[in-house]
Parts: structure tokens; C-alpha cells; sequence
């Protein structure tokens, strides 16, 4: 067999960080909203807050590590957000909020 020439490589020398965001499927059904971080929790609570009107006016779904709740924010504490249905929610324990 004849002596074949080599084959050019690159060394790899950077780290990747194509894996840092999921797709969550269930059933076929692609579902992003738990694809949420912390800090798009925050910037969304605070979007909703600086928008025109009232905020209770506003429904959501919010999704935490026990619950979900189908309801409105009627306040915002420095770690809690208050609901229209009375329930005061940890904002570290929310994983996603979707607007209905």
C-alpha cells in the first residue's frame, strides 16, 4: 500500500459553551418557558411593572419548583412577588412566568 500524506488538524484550544441552553420537549411539544434563568425572571417582572396600566390587570402563569399558579402580581417585595390570589411567592423559587 502506497504511503499516504497526513491529514491537517487545528489543535482545540478554547472551551465551548454550546451547551449552556436546553430545549425541554414534552410530547412533541417543544416548551421554552423553562429555558428561563433567574435574571429573565427579574428583567420580565420588572418589564411587566414599567408597562402602561395596572398591573393586577395583567395574567400570568407562574411556574415554581412546587406549584404553578394561574393568577396576577399585585406587589413587588425585594425577594417576593404578592399575587391577587393572596399567595406570596419566593422570586428564587420561580422557574418560568408566561403571560396568558
Amino acid at each position: 500500500m502506497a504511503k499516504l500524506p497526513k491529514v491537517f488538524h487545528n489543535d482545540i484550544n478554547k472551551k465551548f459553551t454550546n451547551n449552556k441552553s436546553y430545549i425541554y420537549a414534552e410530547n412533541g411539544k417543544i416548551d421554552n418557558s423553562k429555558n428561563q434563568t433567574k435574571n429573565d425572571v427579574i428583567e420580565l417582572i420588572n418589564s411587566l411593572f414599567n408597562e402602561k396600566g395596572f398591573i393586577f390587570n395583567k395574567p400570568l402563569l407562574i411556574k415554581t419548583k412546587e406549584k404553578t399558579y394561574d393568577t396576577a402580581i399585585i406587589k413587588k417585595d425585594h425577594n417576593n412577588i404578592y399575587t391577587l390570589t393572596e399567595d406570596v411567592i419566593s422570586i428564587d423559587d420561580i422557574i418560568s412566568i408566561e403571560r396568558k
